[in-house]
């Protein structure tokens, strides 16, 4: 879903989620799958491709073209500089980070688009009833997992950041919290929305203290602030160095932080900080530089493009970084900048100089001009004819932003053994194609070619630099977990479900006001956000990625309803892609879905060996489904499985929890609007990695504490100091071997 992962004020309504069309576009299969052991659909043989090409970049040459200034230079004491609450003035406000709908989805539940309206324009539709099913039982056929009573042999440490923390630096109760994390050279790094890091050892001990981006980027000295959408990156050439990359606003904390700047379309205010370290230790000094979304390209809205939802990948040449533009000009856009418009430019990609970025190269040479060795390229995806997502047209016809691409991740890879050095250096990204949040059977895989070329001198070689694309169709089905409010579905509104538990800031939505009149709130799900890819791997020649999807498992034999039993719930299909013998091949796919409970936010960390090599992390949570399974369900929980290359499903069928919640989620957006618009916001996404020779580390979300009786939460909001007035997420940070 395409996300705009931001910040508002408490008094900020949230868009509700209304029925939807249940469609595909065309090139989807309207037939509804049924799974077979292991969780597969379809076999991988039956899978089709449409190959959208090789094509030249939009931009190859000098870097000093994208990036604003750099480096600013910080030095190590300045880093470990805290920011407290005291500093800023939001000791009282809230930051809610709504989603952005994708614009077709919010077209087609306002009305706006018609299958009939759609077909004029050439695009195709069909229906889509319900999710893909898979047969939970009988047992020799089932496809659901089982969720395992240990923890798979994991080293956890289950006190990672929490709502506390945040709310003790910036005196701001945020969700989602966004969860980023990165690992190498004996350090393991956490970083949290809205801009928040801690650094551990290997082993998850000796936490430091939080250390704010406000600080770390020299943001504060320059009059800026930090907006969040934090992302982290070790990567081990040139000596070691750590990535991390956010938000930032030209605006002060003291004056309202992004909120009064980026994210309230002030002209020319939204950047995206690319900090560098000066060594291998991450509490050390850094480097930082400056993307400027507005002097990147002339799409609509230029001086108000706001770079949402950004990632980070890497090759033996470059970074990798990936955003999703948004034009927030109010006069082109007439909807905007409020939140939901339909000003969408689609996916951008860049590729920068890792050398001159690890090495804390200036992007101006001493003479004024750009620096000739300090090079990128840049791929504006709605713009090159041929590479936009069949059948979308993303800039032209009646519906221009609607069909384009978004969230095309960029993969990651564990050490320098694991990068693809074929046709002098490859970088891959994976991408969902349901552009109307209505379901879809297809995914598309996407690779540079020749990266090295950005080590010429002034990129003179960058000509030979290319960006290429293979649609996958006839894959297994996956759905929005926003189309759950279909008429067809039941109503189900595609939340995960949560175990039943104290939720005293719901009981209390009144006298904090939260409410829309009622006297007390009910306990919600959580929302997953959709079906975009939110972390890609790349290691073993192969890309890994996964994406929430509504599912519908099926107890007994024959049609739900009549002799069998069918329950919706949110799980996550996940999808393999070999890149061996010059091509891209679907070789494997399945989905994830625990017996009668949901996941959210799957992220894949591939490994170094076959077999067990990779792992998926998630939250785990649920109530049991109309039985009441599992005791009642989970509380929002930390848990893996096992993935391999043709598995299917997840190895042996099995979850693990490493970090059990202790209550129910109870914050702030389970209640903002309630009874109507209601918007359980949970997190973006999670993250997990391989290190070569420790083991997996990944992050979760998860209740850290339990929650206290309403009564004494009216005393003492903060329950003891285990939470958050607003707020009570919190984090796990876990190693498996």
């Amino acid at each position: 879903m395409r996300l705009w992962n931001r910040s508002v004020r408490i008094t900020t309504a949230v868009a509700a989620i209304t029925t939807v069309l249940v469609m595909v576009l065309g090139g989807a299969n309207a037939a509804t799958p049924t799974a077979g052991p292991g969780g597969a659909v379809s076999s991988v043989a039956g899978v089709s491709t449409v190959n959208l090409g090789n094509h030249a970049p939009s931009y190859a040459g000098p870097a000093a073209k994208f990036l604003l200034n750099g480096p600013i230079h910080v030095s190590a004491a300045a880093v470990a500089t805290p920011l407290t609450a005291s500093t800023t003035a939001k000791s009282t406000q809230l930051r809610l980070t709504p989603n952005m709908e994708k614009p077709g989805l919010k077209a087609l539940s306002t009305g706006a688009l018609t299958a009939t309206a759609l077909a004029t324009a050439g695009v195709t539709t069909t229906s889509l009833s319900v999710p893909p099913t898979i047969s939970c039982a009988p047992a020799r056929s089932a496809a659901c997992d089982v969720i395992s009573s240990n923890n798979g042999g994991a080293t956890t440490n289950p006190a990672g950041i929490n709502a506390v923390d945040l709310l003790g630096t910036y005196g701001t109760s945020v969700e989602p919290p966004d969860q980023g994390l990165c690992a190498g050279n004996g350090y393991v790094m956490e970083v949290l929305n809205i801009g928040e890091l801690r650094v551990f050892n290997a082993k998850l001990s000796g936490g430091s203290a939080d250390i704010s981006l406000d600080s770390l980027m020299g943001l504060t000295g320059l009059g800026w602030s930090s907006g969040g959408d934090v992302v982290c990156l070790y990567d081990a050439s040139h000596g070691g160095h750590w990535f991390i990359i956010e938000f930032v606003s030209t605006s002060s904390e003291a004056s309202g932080g992004t909120f009064s700047g980026c994210f309230a379309a002030v002209k020319d205010s939204c950047l995206e900080g690319i900090a560098v370290s000066v060594t291998n230790d991450p509490r050390g000094a850094y480097n930082v530089y400056f993307l400027d979304p507005n002097a990147v390209n002339h799409d609509p809205g230029k001086g108000y493009l706001l770079n949402d939802f950004a990632k980070l990948g890497n090759t033996r040449d470059a970074l990798l970084l990936s955003y999703d533009e948004f034009n927030l000009n109010g006069s082109t856009v007439p909807a905007c900048p409020a939140f939901g418009c339909f000003g969408f430019n689609g996916a951008q990609q860049f590729a920068i100089n890792k050398k001159a970025l690890e090495l804390g190269w200036p992007v101006l040479s001493p003479f004024g001009g750009p620096n000739p060795m300090f090079t990128s390229a840049y791929v504006n995806m709605g713009r090159i004819h041929g590479l936009q997502p069949p059948p979308g047209k993303c800039y032209a016809g009646p519906y221009a932003g609607i069909d384009c691409w978004y969230q095309v991740i960029p993969a990651q890879s564990p050490d320098p053994s694991q990068f693809d050095n074929a046709h002098n250096g490859m970088g891959f990204m994976l991408g969902s194609l349901d552009l109307f949040g209505t379901g879809d059977n297809r995914i598309a895989a996407f690779d540079w070619s020749g990266l090295g070329y950005l080590n010429s001198y002034g990129c003179a070689s960058c000509s030979s630099i290319t960006f290429g694309g293979m649609v996958f169709t006839n894959l297994e089905a996956y759905m929005d977990e926003g189309a759950g409010c279909a008429a067809s579905l039941g109503g189900y509104c595609g939340l995960a479900a949560q175990r039943t538990g104290l939720v005293p800031l719901g009981k209390n939505c009144v006298a904090f006001g939260l409410d829309s009149g009622v006297k007390s709130c009910a306990e919600q799900g959580i929302a997953s956000n959709g079906d975009g890819m939110t972390q890609v791997s790349y290691a073993q020649g192969k890309i890994w990625g996964a994406i929430s999807t509504l599912v519908n498992q099926k107890y007994g034999n024959g049609k739900c309803g009549a002799s069998a039993s069918c329950e919706i719930h949110v799980g996550a299909a996940f999808f393999v892609v070999s890149t061996s013998n010059g091509g891209l091949t679907m070789v494997n796919q399945g989905y994830i879905s625990p017996a009668h409970e949901d996941i959210t936010f799957p992220s894949f960390a591939a490994g170094d060996t076959s077999g067990q090599g990779t792992i998926v992390s998630f939250t785990l949570s649920g109530n049991g489904g109309p039985s009441g399974a599992n005791g009642g369900g989970y509380f929002p929980s930390s848990a893996f499985g096992w993935v391999s290359s043709s598995s299917r499903g997840l190895v042996a069928g099995k979850i693990y929890i490493t970090a059990m919640g202790k209550g129910a989620q109870d914050g702030f957006t389970q209640y903002l609007g309630y009874p109507n618009s209601i918007r359980p916001r949970w997190g973006d996404y999670g993250a997990a990695i391989f290190v070569p020779g420790k083991g997996f580390y990944f992050a979760s979300e998860y209740i850290q504490n339990a929650n206290c009786p309403s009564s004494k939460f009216l005393v003492d909001p903060s329950c003891g100091g285990t939470r958050a007035p607003y707020a009570n997420w919190g984090s796990s940070i876990n190693l498996v071997k």
